[in-house]
This record gives C-alpha cells, structure tokens and sequence, in this order.
C-alpha cells in the first residue's frame, strides 16, 4: 500500500510522469510469471528514475531495495536473469529486448555458430544470442567485477557454450585503468565526465581473445565498449580471424567514417547505422582457418 501511495505523490510532482513510468508495462511482459512481472515493473520505475537522474530516485531506493534480485523471463522457455534494482541494468534489457537494437534481419541465424561479445555486461546481449541462435557458441568478455559477477549467473542456463572472460579489450595485453561510471553500462577504459571511482583490471588485446577462442571463424563480432573501441579498431588487422557479421555501437570521437575505414581493412562493408549502432558485413567469402 506504502508503495502505490508513493508512486501516486511521485506522479504529482514530477513535471514529465510520462517518462517515469516509460516501458513499465513493457518490461514486466517480458516476465514469466506473476511474482516476475510485479518485480520488473517495480523496479522498470527505478530505473527511469535513474535515467532521469531524478531525485526520486533515493525514495524509491529505500522502499524497493537495491539488493540483487531474480525473476524468470519467458523467451519460449523460462530463464533466470539477476539485476539489481536502482541500476541500470534493466535499461540494457529495455535496449535490448524492447528496442530491439541488435536486431538484424540481413544475419540469417541458421549460420551463426561462432560469436564473440566484446562487452558483455550482465549477459544481456548473452541471453538473446542464446535464443535467436540456439546452437552458438560464444565468447563473452566483460571487465567490471560485479557485472561479471551477475554475467556468470546470467549465462548458467546455456553455460556448456559459453567462454566467459573477466577483462577489458584493449590495444595491449596486461593491466588498465578502468573507470566506473554512474551509469553500470557505461564502464570504460576511457575516462568520462561521469566518472565515479577507478580500479585497475586485466586487458587483453582482441586478437588475443580470438586466439583464446579459438574458434575457426567469428559469425557475429559485437562490441560495445563504452568509447574504447577509438583504441582497438585500428588493431583491426591484427585481430588474425575473419569476421563476417560486426555489430558496434559507436562512441564519439570514433565515428562511422572511422568505423568504415578499420572495417575495410579486413574486408568489411558497412550496411547500416542506426543512432549509434553500426552494422558491416564480409564483402568476400569467409575463409575458414584451422
């Protein structure tokens, strides 16, 4: 009771309630059952709020809880997925599920069988490749300890094809800097005006990772890495493996023509961008290396 009592004050001094409760219905569709469903939608209102850096947001806090949670969601059959509330991490479920913004109709899914996920986060991106590609295996590389954390419990249901690597990508292998941001999809090697704290974390260089694949080829190559990527794409003919589907999101000062450039490099046209999502495909046929 306490909560919709507060939810309705909410709604009455904020100047944009529109916003607050943006997707909520949405998410909580996306819940397997009735507890699922209660939860996201409760927590889909925190998350707004912490989109919206809106003071609202420390109240909602307390009366929710920031705890780690689990609910089931319904992708043909029930999965797990942890988060934590107050994050943003159900902004990077709404990008991607509800967005849409990985989806590509020109990448037939009956060919995709090897993929490597350059900033996985908490395995958001993890949990759609395992549905839409069912026999896959994936290499999934994420930096920050506590999302590695919730990407390891996120990825038990279909862990026999994953690799799961706890580093940054970078133009060298070693140690980096790596900066928090407010935001806990917004991580980076590359220090920005959001900035919260700095820790130091293992890199890796991506031909580095491909080698600890091992894979024959990469089907599908995403890289979301928060800007770092103006440090990694001119390593692009380094990387040792053919590449026949690249998503990216790029991060200012990289911009598309830079993309198109590295792409080029190792026989990659770009097909599309969209916002801040580049899509290249293979020019040429893909050879096969053992």
């Amino acid at each position: 009771m306490l909560f919709h009592q507060e939810i309705k004050t909410m709604n009455l001094l904020v100047r944009q309630p529109g916003r607050i409760f943006k997707n909520v219905r949405s998410m909580a569709a996306l819940g397997a059952n009735v507890r699922s469903r209660r939860q996201l939608r409760r927590n889909m209102i925190q998350a707004n709020l912490k989109r919206t850096h809106h003071g609202w947001l420390k109240v909602a806090n307390r009366l929710l809880g920031t705890k780690p949670v689990t609910v089931q969601l319904m992708f043909g059959e029930a999965m797990p997925f942890c988060y934590r509330p107050g994050s943003t991490d159900l902004l990077a479920l709404e990008q991607v599920f509800l967005d849409r913004q990985y989806d590509v109709e020109s990448i037939p899914s009956e060919k995709i069988e090897y993929i490597v996920d350059l900033g996985s986060n908490i395995g958001v991106t993890a949990l759609l490749w395992a549905q839409r590609y069912p026999a896959a295996r994936m290499v999934l590389v994420e930096p920050d300890p506590d999302n590695f954390m919730l990407l390891q419990q996120n990825t038990t249901a279909f862990r026999d094809r994953c690799l799961l690597i706890n580093a940054a990508v970078a133009d060298r292998s070693g140690q980096t800097s790596f900066f928090r941001s407010q935001r806990e999809y917004g991580h980076s090697i590359i220090k920005t005006d959001d900035c919260v704290s700095e820790i130091r974390v293992q890199s890796m260089t991506i031909s580095a990772v491909l080698r600890m694949a091992g894979f024959p080829r990469v089907d599908l190559l995403k890289m979301d890495i928060e800007g770092g990527e103006q440090n990694v794409m001119p390593t692009v003919a380094d990387w040792g493996a053919a590449v026949r589907y690249f998503i990216a999101e790029l991060h200012t000062p990289y911009d598309l023509d830079a993309f198109a450039d590295d792409c080029g490099k190792i026989s990659l046209k770009v097909e599309s961008f969209d916002g801040d999502m580049a899509f290249a495909s293979c020019a040429m046929p893909v050879t096969t290396h053992n």
